[in-house]
């Protein structure tokens, strides 16, 4: 966490609360994750599970609350206004080196490419007609309102992971939020379209699903202490790697939900990340992160 948003939260607390956000500010790792856990669970089990709404592009939308509404209760909370107003500085923080978006754009549908290459008959079903060309740039801008990153960075990237990162270090603090990150979508395994998309509740597709999640937060994690805390790189790199997934059942029927190539070429790249940086994922006590 940096200085100015340890300067923001004391100056906050400083301030007369009630009882209940008092509770909230001396747990708020924990409210955090319990809010955006309560929000997005309560919307999955009862309109997807229980009284499912029709199948839309926009069904899932309401369920990303969770992690950006906690993000946003919880850092007015903690910081007040002003880390309101830092969290939104951060969401349009785009001016970092270039070399970061070239890992976003092209380094994570790399690494899937490459996945799928443990996966045989991948590429003898390619399948690339015009129109499907014509409509990427409209598919991207889908799954990245509809599909996650821009609504839940805010959250686990915009408030827990600083607070995690100060508490536990880079490491841990991002294995943590890798693993909650990942039980936040247990309730959808028992929505037909995500659990057959990400190997069904079996052993083995909670398993891989998990390794996926901790491998992309080590990556997240990794450039965003590198840029200054930008959640426009974080947003940038979830949706890539979403979009690769999206554009495989696509174009590549033959490795249609099959996971494993993919997931195993992002371990290996969080393994390498963590080796290479002893651990610290470019992480600066101080906040004096590089760009």
């Amino acid at each position: 966490m940096s200085s100015e948003m340890q300067a923001i939260e004391v100056a906050s607390t400083s301030q007369t609360q009630s009882g209940f956000v008092k509770l909230l500010r001396r747990y708020p790792l924990i409210s955090y994750f319990v809010m955006a856990y309560a929000i997005s669970w309560f919307y999955v089990i009862v309109f997807e599970i229980v009284w499912p709404l029709p199948d839309t592009i926009v069904t899932d939308v309401p369920l990303l609350f969770g992690p950006v509404g906690a993000g946003f209760v919880m850092t007015a909370v903690v910081a007040g206004r002003a880390g309101v107003k830092q969290l939104l500085r951060r969401l349009v923080l785009w001016r970092v080196s270039p070399r970061w978006y070239l890992l976003a754009v092209v380094g994570m549908p790399a690494l899937y490419l490459l996945g799928l290459a443990l996966v045989p008959g991948a590429f003898s079903s390619i399948s690339l007609p015009l129109t499907t060309l014509l409509l990427l740039p409209a598919f991207f801008v889908v799954i990245l309102v509809t599909g996650g990153p821009l609504l839940e960075e805010p959250g686990w990237r915009g408030f827990a992971l600083p607070r995690l990162q100060q508490r536990w270090g880079p490491l841990v603090g991002t294995l943590i939020l890798g693993v909650l990150w990942a039980g936040w979508h247990g309730p959808q395994y028992f929505t037909p379209v995500f659990s057959a998309t990400n190997g069904g509740l079996t052993v083995s597709g909670v398993a891989i699903f998990l390794v996926a999640a901790v491998s992309f937060s080590l990556i997240i994690t990794w450039a965003f202490n590198h840029t200054k805390a930008s959640l426009v790189i974080a947003i940038l790199i979830h949706q890539c790697i979403n979009f690769s997934q999206g554009l495989t059942t696509t174009i590549l029927p033959g490795a249609k939900n099959n996971e494993v190539g993919p997931v195993f070429a992002f371990a290996a790249a969080a393994v390498i990340i963590v080796i290479a940086t002893r651990g610290r994922l470019g992480y600066s006590p101080q906040g004096e992160n590089k760009r």
